[in-house]
């Protein structure tokens, strides 16, 4: 409001101003004192007004600035939790590849290693396939870390023994993590299990990898078989800037398998 009262009285001093001149009164002493007097009036208020427009449209950039600066910050602050969350989540798949070495100790001949036919006879309720109970435990000499195999693929790994029977931890359970290589460069990843899919880890943005690739577990030894654990279904750019995200599909269906084969490492 303020604004067009001003807007208005600068208005009605032009007109008064052009009146004057048409009128031929400025030409007058009086008139030339009254006009310069008023041009001394309201030359301030305009300068005063220019100066506080442009002050106004600088402190505008700077809030805009700064805001821009605040969504920066946040947007870094979520980048670094990504990375510290990418971190933890290496560091706890390297305990459980850690612990998974430590039961799987196998010989490194092959001819010395022991198999035992065994049966599913409990699946998981929950329908995640996260484990099975197989015949077989103490009663057979089977360890925890023999590996249990379906047709040269991996169903999973004893983690439970018992007197006649045995627990197995699947490739579907988020428990197991697997040293893992895909062929033919044989180029190592962790592989880390889940449901319905599993993933494999530490690939990096460089990594050629593809859909349809083997994904592959040996037993220690030179002389040990390949074992393979899925095929890789989907490779994308994720949220990590460094590594990919790789999905896998177990090669097992714990479901529809019965028979089994107890690998004993020791």
């Amino acid at each position: 409001m303020r604004e067009r009262r001003f807007h208005v009285s600068a208005l009605a001093f032009i007109v008064l101003g052009l009146s004057l001149y048409l009128s031929g009164l400025p030409e007058t002493t009086y008139v030339k004192s009254a006009v310069n007097l008023a041009n001394t009036l309201i030359m301030p208020v305009l300068k005063f007004k220019e100066s506080s427009v442009k002050d106004l449209k600088e402190n505008i950039h700077a809030y805009l600035d700064l805001v821009n600066v605040k969504k920066e910050n946040i947007k870094l602050k979520k980048e670094l939790e990504k990375l510290l969350l990418t971190e933890w989540e290496l560091k706890a798949c390297v305990r459980d590849l850690e612990k998974t070495l430590n039961l799987v100790k196998f010989t490194q001949k092959i001819e010395r290693t022991n198999y035992s036919v065994s049966r599913i006879i409990y699946y998981d309720p929950s329908g995640l396939d996260r484990f099975v109970i197989i015949e077989g435990g103490k009663d057979r000499n089977f360890q925890e870390g023999d590996l249990v195999v379906v047709e040269g693929k991996i169903l999973g790994f004893i983690e439970q023994v018992y007197g006649s029977t045995s627990r197995v931890v699947t490739v579907f359970n988020k428990k197991l993590s697997l040293p893992s290589y895909v062929l033919p460069e044989e180029k190592r990843f962790i592989y880390k299990g889940d449901f319905p899919l599993g993933k494999l880890l530490m690939v990096r943005k460089e990594d050629p990898l593809k859909e349809g690739t083997p994904v592959m577990f040996r037993l220690k030894g030179k002389l040990s078989p390949e074992f393979i654990i899925g095929e890789v279904i989907e490779v994308k750019r994720g949220d990590d800037p460094f590594f990919k995200e790789v999905k896998v599909k177990p090669s097992v269906d714990p479901r529809k398998e019965e028979l089994v084969i107890v690998v004993k490492g020791r």
